[in-house]
């Protein structure tokens, strides 16, 4: 009997760690950009993870994140930052797939990480997302790149990938202006007519609130960012009779 309870306390305490590890680690591909090889990876744990041993594979290629260039952030990454690398594994604007691997064990569905394939369907990697149980089989992203992540985190699948807009765009949809994007320590707002009795708000991806300000007698406004982690925000600016949101990125 003493054995049996000790057994089952083990399972119990391996069980524990391994969900602790799953919530400490949960780096997810967050953009890819195939014509220049960008592809930036966010982390969604609690817990901060070197990345550098992770790896990117485009069957037959692949690439260690140790071994190429960094652009943005840092390998060892804090939760809720983002990492981008440039990668040479041949990414294909039209038609291809990314899979991200916590050790070089490609066929393997414990070592990936996160997938996404445009295109087509049917790719190298495909069946080890599935057996992962993160993608379905024969689905792809039919957006055209380059491609985000729009999901929460732990939501899974082609549905939650599209395009990413250009900053022109950004700056084009609504009435405000951004007008420096990608932000670095300022985010400045520029606003057609005086904007009274209206409010500002700021949310990360995960939709986390992360700063409200109210707008009074304000032709622009200019919003320290220094503090936020790098990365891309939906800021909104709601008045009585209308609402307005735009994508912002955090250098």
């Amino acid at each position: 009997m003493k054995n049996y309870y000790t057994q089952k306390l083990i399972l119990t305490l391996t069980l524990s760690v391994l969900s602790f590890i799953a919530v400490q680690s949960q780096v997810r591909i967050q953009v890819v950009d195939p014509s220049t090889g960008s592809v930036t990876l966010h982390n969604y744990g609690s817990g901060t993870v070197n990345v550098g041993t992770y790896w990117l594979c485009n069957f037959p290629s692949y690439n260690q994140l140790s071994s190429i260039t960094v652009t943005q952030g840092s390998l060892n990454l804090a939760p809720n930052a983002e990492v981008t690398v440039i990668t040479s594994i041949g990414l294909l604007v039209a038609d291809s797939e990314l899979g991200l691997y916590n050790s070089s064990t490609f066929g393997s569905s414990t070592a990936m990480q996160d997938y996404v394939q445009w295109g087509s369907a049917g790719h190298q990697r495909e069946v080890v997302a599935v057996n992962k149980g993160i993608w379905s089989s024969g689905t792809f992203v039919s957006a055209t790149p380059p491609l985000q992540y729009t999901g929460n985190g732990s939501q899974n699948g082609a549905q939650f990938w599209g395009s990413v807009l250009g900053i022109e765009e950004f700056e084009n949809a609504g009435n405000f202006k951004i007008i420096k994007n990608p932000a670095q320590d300022f985010l400045e707002l520029e606003f057609p007519t005086v904007i009274n009795q209206a409010q500002i708000k700021i949310y990360n991806l995960l939709g986390h609130l992360v700063i409200s300000e109210d707008l009074n007698n304000k032709l622009g406004l200019k919003m320290d960012v220094s503090s936020f982690a790098q990365g891309i925000y939906m800021i909104t600016v709601n008045s009585d009779n209308a609402s307005q949101t735009k994508r912002f990125i955090k250098q």
